[in-house]
């Protein structure tokens, strides 16, 4: 898939690698959602759920906070903590 490169990353080391379509960062002002070909950016997130569409369907992590940083359809996300969550 040509998509958007997503790292989610804690203290503890990686919690998720992988190419995805689209993600949606909990910040203070809403969701902010990340799609191919979006402006750079870097912007604090908060404690919430970060959704991110694949080709599997929708995954959800519960995240702490942290910060995003979107760069050339890559988006690095170091958080306090992430956990995958099963539907």
């Amino acid at each position: 898939m040509d998509g958007i490169k997503l790292y989610v990353l804690t203290a503890d080391g990686p919690v998720l690698e992988r190419t995805v379509e689209s993600v949606n960062l909990p910040t203070a002002f809403g969701s902010v959602g990340v799609l191919k070909g979006h402006a750079d950016m870097l912007c604090n997130l908060e404690a919430g759920i970060l959704r991110l569409r694949c080709e599997e369907g929708t995954i959800r992590l519960r995240i702490g906070s942290g910060i995003a940083s979107v760069e050339k359809n890559e988006v690095n996300i170091l958080v306090s903590s992430g956990q995958i969550l099963e539907d």
